[in-house]
């Protein structure tokens, strides 16, 4: 853990003096004899030329022009009118005789010599 916090800092380190280098600084070792850092003078091309024109022109008869016929007349009628019938009254049929039951039974009584 202690190498992957070392090497971490070390790279953090090293960021932040290459991001000083951007910032017209150098950082670097001298080995005696004079170095010119000096960048070399390109002058600046500017691309292509853009030539900006009027679009062009068409000659040519007007359009035909085509009127729309009126709209047909519309005429409107009065919505139907719903009168509500009452219900017819239904007839209750009469009620089926109820047919005569059968005798009831009659018990039997155990033996009595056990």
């Amino acid at each position: 853990m202690t190498r992957i916090r070392m090497l971490v800092l070390s790279l953090v380190c090293l960021l932040s003096v290459a991001c000083a280098a951007q910032a017209q600084v150098f950082v670097g070792v001298g080995f005696g004899r004079p170095y010119y850092r000096g960048y070399y003078y390109r002058p600046y091309w500017y691309g292509p030329r853009v030539i900006v024109a009027p679009g062009p022109v068409y000659v040519a008869p007007p359009p035909a022009v085509y009127v729309a016929p009126p709209p047909a007349t519309v005429y409107a009628q009065p919505a139907p009118v719903y009168v509500p019938q009452p219900a017819p009254a239904v007839a209750q049929p009469a009620p089926a005789a109820v047919p005569s039951l059968p005798p009831a039974p009659i018990p039997i009584q155990a033996p009595s010599g056990q």
